[in-house]
């Protein structure tokens, strides 16, 4: 598969932001905050900052935040939705940033780590531009069947287009074991190394805007329309169906699964 079938590009990230970000990413955003130290970072680093639902918290806890995304126009909704004059924004591959070395206190990355073909890469990368007692703190996905709207959102799809076209190396739950993602960080060399189950309730509007935010602000969108553009309408009619079913209607919500890891440098 074309590494660009999933990029978040062209009218992607917009519905992202607008129907998945409060839905299924600001009840983590909030959680990653808190477990930051109340006294200020000196000099952070936000990679996969995606649409900056994390960015907008973060700034305030850092004297310089450098924000950061490998989708330019993920970026530039995030600019536009956290002005601030501590926030340095940049377009970077995780895994080759090309930042010196041995000069953040902290990495923070929500739902990104998943995405990167080389995972043990970017976590080296980590490794490198982190100070010595720096410290990366992010967040995966848990098992899709804890994650209720990914669950019944990946099966509708798939009864349209038959198997999952996005690589399971590089999908939204390619993390989803814990156990092999602390024998990784090991491997990388960080220290005291924590992992924490977090839950949450994702609640939106409706089941109709939650199969909107579904197919158009995630990388199926682009997939969906290259085979047959009216797929997407078909399958948002179908999915919203199935989840008044099984998840309710006018607020609809999902319980969410993510798993957060902490380790030092």
């Amino acid at each position: 598969m074309d590494t660009n079938q999933i990029s978040f590009n062209g009218s992607i990230p917009h519905a992202y932001e607008e129907y998945l970000g409060p839905f299924l990413f600001e009840p983590f955003a909030l959680d990653l905050i808190q477990r930051i130290d109340n006294q200020k970072v000196g000099q952070a680093l936000e990679i996969a900052c995606g649409t900056g639902r994390v960015t907008r918290h973060l700034q305030a806890h850092a004297v310089l935040l450098t924000a950061t995304d490998i989708n330019p126009d993920m970026l530039n909704i995030a600019r536009e939705k956290v002005p601030a004059d501590n926030i340095l924004w940049d377009v970077v591959d995780m895994a080759d940033t090309g930042y010196r070395a041995d000069f953040f206190d902290l990495v923070i990355c929500q739902f990104g780590l998943m995405l990167v073909p080389d995972k043990e890469k970017a976590l080296t990368e980590i490794m490198r531009v982190l100070k010595k007692d720096g410290r990366v703190l992010f967040n995966v996905w848990g098992d899709i069947k804890e994650n209720a709207i990914w669950a019944i959102g990946m099966k509708v799809i798939g009864s349209f287009i038959g198997d999952n076209p996005v690589p399971p190396n590089i999908g939204p739950f390619s993390m989803k074991d814990e156990n092999e993602t602390l024998q990784l960080l090991a491997r990388c060399g960080f220290r005291d190394i924590k992992v924490d189950p977090v839950k949450k309730t994702g609640i939106i509007e409706s089941a109709t805007l939650a199969a909107k935010g579904f197919i158009e602000g995630l990388p199926i969108a682009k997939i969906l329309m290259q085979r047959d553009p009216s797929l997407i309408n078909k399958i948002e009619k179908a999915l919203a169906k199935e989840l008044i079913e099984q998840l309710g209607d006018n607020p609809m919500s999902s319980p969410l699964h993510a798993w957060v890891f902490e380790a030092v440098k």
